[in-house]
């Protein structure tokens, strides 16, 4: 099962650009995950651009992203952290989650969604944050949506798809909770 996450999305293709970016990674388990969030945060600014995220948003691969040297949020985070940990050997899940405040009461103008990665090591899943740099022990504020290897490999290429998905999902899992 680990084994599947270790495959490349066509958003997480391993890229001879990539490859030579993990050749600076020389640290292993947890402290090989805490090099590549430093090289995401220091290597990739974030561009709150109003435009520039309508056009790129769930467009670009991994190594598109890093060749702009800027991300427009946690999905764009999320996607490098993946490619860069997969080649580094370490099996990754893209996280597709949805915030639980927003599935009892959210405006459906305004979706409120996060992408976080699990990482397998030490023989078991842990979940990260790539956005936070962080560790986190369960999924305390998020649903999970779906899980696979990128945005595109679970359906997702832009906002209208997103939104689209979070709608449906969110009006069958209140049905559910209704029976």
């Amino acid at each position: 099962m680990e084994q599947d996450f270790l495959k490349e999305g066509k958003q997480t293709k391993i890229t001879e650009n990539i490859l030579k970016i993990t050749l600076k990674f020389t640290e292993e388990n947890f402290d090989l995950v805490a090099q590549i969030l430093k090289w995401i945060h220091k290597n990739l600014k974030p561009n709150s651009d109003k435009e520039i995220k309508d056009k790129v948003f769930r467009k670009r691969t991994a190594d598109q992203i890093i060749k702009d040297g800027f991300t427009t949020g946690c999905t764009d985070i999320a996607l490098v952290f993946i490619v860069l940990a997969r080649a580094k050997g370490i099996p990754t899940k893209y996280v597709e989650a949805i915030r639980n405040k927003w599935m009892e009461a959210g405006d459906e103008d305004c979706i409120n969604g996060h992408v976080l990665a699990e990482i397998f090591l030490n023989n078991k899943w842990h979940i990260i944050d790539p956005t936070e740099a962080s560790l986190k022990f369960w999924y305390d504020r998020w649903i999970v949506y779906k899980v696979g290897l990128d945005s595109w490999d679970i359906g997702i290429h832009d906002f209208q798809e997103l939104k689209q998905k979070f709608l449906e999902f969110k009006k069958n899992f209140r049905a559910k909770q209704i029976k």
